[in-house]
């Protein structure tokens, strides 16, 4: 150590000093790593010291299913998009859902599905212990999150209206009473000039121009479109077509799954019904998908997942 040259003291004073420095900053982490290895907690009490704060088991099913008394299962469809995947809600005493996981008699949540003539309690069985690997009943990521859309204090509960420019970003809440005004008057609404509003519009017998009357009348300058269905579609086609006199009404298929349909319909030589095409999955030798990535997107991707996997088991079986 004598012999250090001066450079190599500088060196060793700045690793002493930045280990130091290390050690102090995750001094506090440290301590509740070391707290939690030993007492089994970090400094937040826990429902369980093992367990933490997992939650507490729909059933027991070491001997029979046994149903938790504090919470319930309700089986019903996901939302989270249009393949409307068969679930099951596990809520609790107060009434809240807590968790969100397969329906094991649904077709789009298990590649075989349990006959809808087996009693709940012995089909619940079968999701259990090492049964659970062939029975497993699952929910994908996003039917996993509808949680959010229940219970997120994101979620949007007021009308909102760009205040900025577009593209920036910003937004105010805004009554709704001030949202009817706006969308019935019209006006300078985001300081980029002025904005018909439905009033101005709604003229059934003026033509939007006179020398193209196969644009229709002004009323078709309204477009309705929504993203689901949820029991209010019908009251939009109503209000759209019935009450306002537009033909411009788009369903969430227009944008969502026309072109899948309309690729169908044109493969199939049917561009009336556009079917819904699928894959022989137990007999295909070869398949090409374009435009699509299995067990990533697709109606039913999930369904589609646990099809593909089976279907590479096959010697005979390729796809691009």
């Amino acid at each position: 150590m004598a012999n250090l040259t001066r450079r190599q003291w500088l060196k060793v004073g700045l690793a002493v000093g930045g280990m130091v420095t290390f050690g102090l900053s995750y001094r506090d982490v440290a301590k509740r790593a070391i707290d939690g290895l030993l007492n089994g907690t970090s400094g937040k009490v826990t429902r369980d010291r093992i367990f933490g704060n997992a939650l507490i088991p729909e059933a027991q099913a070491q001997t029979h299913w046994q149903q938790n008394p504090q919470q319930t299962i309700a089986m019903t469809q996901c939302f989270g998009c249009w393949t409307q995947c068969g679930i099951r809600a596990r809520v609790n005493a107060d009434g809240k859902v807590i968790r969100i996981a397969g329906n094991p008699y649904h077709p789009l949540s298990q590649e075989h599905p349990i006959d809808s003539s087996v009693p709940f309690s012995e089909a619940m069985e079968q999701l259990a212990g090492e049964s659970g690997l062939d029975a497993r009943s699952t929910a994908c990521a996003r039917g996993a999150t509808l949680l959010e859309s229940l219970y997120s204090p994101l979620r949007l509960l007021e009308p909102m209206k760009r205040v900025g420019k577009r593209g920036e970003g910003k937004w105010q809440r805004i009554s709704f009473e001030q949202l009817i005004e706006e969308v019935v008057e019209g006006g300078d609404l985001f300081g980029e000039g002025h904005v018909d509003g439905l009033r101005a519009i709604h003229a059934p017998d003026t033509p939007i121009d006179a020398k193209h009357p196969s644009f229709g009348p002004k009323t078709n300058q309204l477009l309705v479109t929504n993203t689901s269905d949820e029991g209010r579609d019908a009251f939009l086609r109503r209000f759209a077509l019935n009450s306002f006199g537009s033909k411009n009404f788009g369903a969430h298929g227009a944008y969502c799954g026309l072109a899948y349909r309309a690729g169908s319909g044109a493969l199939m030589g049917d561009l009336d019904k556009n079917p819904h095409v699928k894959p022989d999955w137990e007999n295909v030798e070869f398949a090409l998908f374009m435009g699509t990535s299995p067990a990533q997107s697709g109606n039913p991707f999930k369904r589609q997942a646990r099809q593909l996997a089976s279907a590479r088991l096959r010697e005979n079986f390729q796809y691009v």
